[in-house]
C-alpha cells in the first residue's frame, strides 16, 4: 500500500468518523438517538482503524484484529446497556411498583440528571412518584379527620387531584352537616327536657301564685344561662285599672324582692303587653336595667321580654337579662315555655278565685245556717207566742164586751173602764193614739213584735204613719174610727201575720179621746 493511500485511510478513519459523530450530536444531543448512534458508530470506527492498520501489514496480520474487534464490541455492548437498558429496566421496575401501590421508590440521580429523552422521562416519573405521595399524604390525612389539609394540583387537568379535593370538600360538607345535625339535636333535646322540667314544675307547685312565680323565674334563669330575670302578672282585680305587678325576681342564684309596678304601655314591659309579641335587644338604652352582683353591677348586652298568652289572652310577662347575646333556640325555648307558664297562670289564678268563692260561699253558707236556726227558734218563739195570743184573744174578747156592756151603761161608768183599760194594757199587747191620731204609748211585747226598734221610733208619730199596711189603708181605717167605728184588721209585720185590734174611746161629750190597739200576734 503506498504512503498515500495510508495516509488518506487513516485520515478517513480519524477524521471523517469523528466528524459525522460530531454531525449527529448538532442534531440529536438532547435525544437517546445519539447516545445509541455513538455507542455503534465508536466500536466501528475503532475496529476499522484496527483493521486498516492490520492489513497494512499484510493479510495475514488481520487474524490479529478479531480479540480487538470483539473487546471493541463488548465494551460497546457494556456501555449501550448501561445507557440505555438500565434506565428503561428502572423505568420498567418503578412503573410496577407504583402499579402495586408503592410511593416510597427513589430514581436513581444519575438519571435525574440527563437532558434526553431517558431523563426527561425519569423527571416526569419522579414528579409522579412525588404527586401521589402527596395525594397518600392528603388521604391520610383525611382519614385522621384532618379536613383541612389542602393538595396542590400538577396541572389543570389534575383529574385525580381535583377528585380528591371534590371528595374532601364533600366529606367537609357532611362533616359540617353531621354537626349541624348534632347541634340541632342538642337543642331539640335541650328544648324537650326543658319543657318536661317545666311541665313537672307547674304541675306540682300552682296553688300559691308568689311562690309559682317565684319557682318560675328562679328555674327559667339557672336552666338559660341568663343573669337576671323578672316576672310581671297582669293584676286584674280592679277591671277598669289593669296594670302589671312584678311577682319574682332572680340574678346571681338569689331571689330579689323588688316592689314594682308597671302601668300597660309603660317601658319595654308595657309595650310588650300592648304588641303581644317578643321585644329582643342587643342595644339596651343606657341605664334601663343593671344586673348587679357581690362584685357590683352592670349593664346588660341583651334583654329578652316575651308576653305570657294563651289563646290570644297575656297573663304576664317574662323579662331576661344577660351579659351575652341568646341564641335563637333560647328565644324559641322562653317563648314555647311561656305559653304553659300563661296556661298554668291562668288556672291557678282561677283556683285561687275558686277558692275565694269557696271560702266566702262557706262563710255565707255558715251565716245562713246561723240565720235559719235563729229564724228557726224566732218562729218557734213567735209560735208559742201565737199561741199565748189566740188564748189572751180570748180574754180581750170577753173583756170587749164587757167594755161594750160598761159603755152601754152609762158614761158616768168612763172612770172605771179607764181603770180596766189600764189594767189590760198591762196583761195584753197595747198601742194607745190620741184623739188627734198621736200615738202615745206603746208596749215592750209590742216592740219585740216589730224587732229591732225602741220606743222613741213610735212615740209622737201619727196614726197613719205607724200603721203597717201603708198610709192609703192606715187613712181609711182612722176615718173609720173617727166615725166611732170599732176596726179590725191583719198586717205583715217580719214575715208575721198581726192582728190589730183598734177601739175608738170617747168622753162624755161624745168627741173622741183615744184610740186603744189590741195587737195580737
Amino acid at each position: 500500500m503506498s504512503d498515500s493511500a495510508f495516509i488518506i485511510g487513516i485520515v478517513s478513519i480519524i477524521v471523517v468518523a469523528p466528524f459525522l459523530v460530531f454531525i449527529s450530536w448538532l442534531l440529536f444531543r438532547k435525544s437517546a438517538l445519539f447516545t445509541m448512534i455513538l455507542a455503534f458508530a465508536a466500536p466501528l470506527d475503532g475496529c476499522a482503524l484496527v483493521g486498516f492498520i492490520m492489513g497494512s501489514k499484510g493479510l495475514i496480520h488481520l487474524i490479529w484484529c478479531a480479540p480487538a474487534v470483539f473487546a471493541i464490541v463488548l465494551l460497546a455492548i457494556f456501555y449501550l446497556k448501561k445507557i440505555i437498558i438500565q434506565p428503561i429496566v428502572e423505568i420498567q421496575d418503578t412503573a410496577a411498583s407504583l402499579h402495586n401501590g408503592k410511593t416510597n421508590i427513589n430514581i436513581s440521580p444519575e438519571y435525574m440528571k440527563r437532558s434526553d429523552e431517558i431523563g426527561k422521562a425519569m423527571q416526569m416519573l419522579d414528579k409522579l412518584i412525588m404527586s401521589l405521595r402527596n395525594i397518600v399524604f392528603f388521604a391520610n390525612n383525611i382519614g385522621k379527620g384532618n379536613l383541612e389539609v389542602d393538595l396542590q394540583l400538577t396541572s389543570e387537568e389534575d383529574e385525580i387531584g381535583k377528585s380528591m379535593i371534590d371528595m374532601r370538600d364533600d366529606l367537609k360538607k357532611a362533616e359540617t352537616e353531621k354537626y349541624d345535625r348534632q347541634e340541632e339535636d342538642k337543642r331539640r333535646n335541650w328544648i324537650t327536657d326543658g319543657i318536661a322540667q317545666f311541665g313537672e314544675l307547674l304541675r306540682t307547685n300552682n296553688h300559691n301564685m308568689t311562690e309559682l312565680c317565684s319557682s318560675i323565674i328562679s328555674k327559667l334563669v339557672s336552666y338559660t344561662g341568663v343573669n337576671q330575670g323578672g316576672l310581671f302578672i297582669v293584676n286584674d282585680d280592679d277591671k277598669d285599672h289593669l296594670y302589671l305587678e312584678m311577682m319574682a325576681c332572680y340574678a346571681y342564684d338569689r331571689h330579689k324582692y323588688v316592689d314594682k309596678k308597671m302601668e300597660i304601655g309603660e317601658g319595654l314591659v308595657g309595650t310588650c303587653y300592648l304588641e303581644g309579641e317578643s321585644i329582643y335587644m342587643t342595644h339596651l338604652p343606657q341605664n334601663y336595667i343593671q344586673i348587679t352582683s357581690g362584685l357590683g353591677g352592670d349593664n346588660p348586652k341583651a334583654l329578652l321580654i316575651t308576653p305570657m298568652k294563651v289563646n290570644d289572652e297575656i297573663y304576664g310577662i317574662i323579662e331576661l337579662a344577660s351579659f351575652q347575646p341568646l341564641e335563637r333556640h333560647v328565644i324559641e325555648f322562653v317563648e314555647k315555655i311561656a305559653e304553659s307558664i300563661a296556661s298554668t297562670i291562668g288556672t291557678a289564678k282561677t283556683n285561687i278565685r275558686t277558692n275565694k268563692l269557696l271560702e266566702l260561699s262557706k262563710i255565707q253558707a255558715e251565716e245562713m245556717a246561723n240565720q235559719e236556726e235563729e229564724l228557726r227558734q224566732n218562729m218557734e218563739e213567735m209560735q208559742a207566742t201565737q199561741e199565748e195570743m189566740r188564748r189572751r184573744e180570748l180574754d180581750i174578747n170577753n173583756t170587749l164586751e164587757k167594755m161594750k156592756k160598761l159603755q152601754q151603761i152609762s158614761d158616768d161608768k168612763e172612770y172605771e173602764s179607764q181603770q180596766l183599760y189600764r189594767s189590760i194594757a198591762e196583761i195584753f199587747n197595747v198601742v194607745e193614739f190620741s184623739g188627734e191620731g198621736i200615738l202615745e204609748v206603746i208596749s215592750q211585747d209590742v216592740l219585740r213584735i216589730f224587732g229591732d226598734v225602741t220606743e222613741s221610733d213610735f212615740v209622737g208619730r201619727t196614726f197613719v204613719e205607724t200603721y203597717p199596711g201603708g198610709q192609703q189603708e192606715g187613712t181609711a181605717i182612722w176615718q173609720k174610727l173617727n166615725n166611732g167605728e170599732q176596726v179590725s184588721s191583719i198586717a205583715e209585720v217580719n214575715l208575721a201575720k198581726i192582728k190589730f185590734e183598734y177601739i175608738p174611746v170617747f168622753d162624755r161629750n161624745k168627741n173622741l179621746h183615744k184610740i186603744v190597739t189590741l195587737v195580737i200576734g
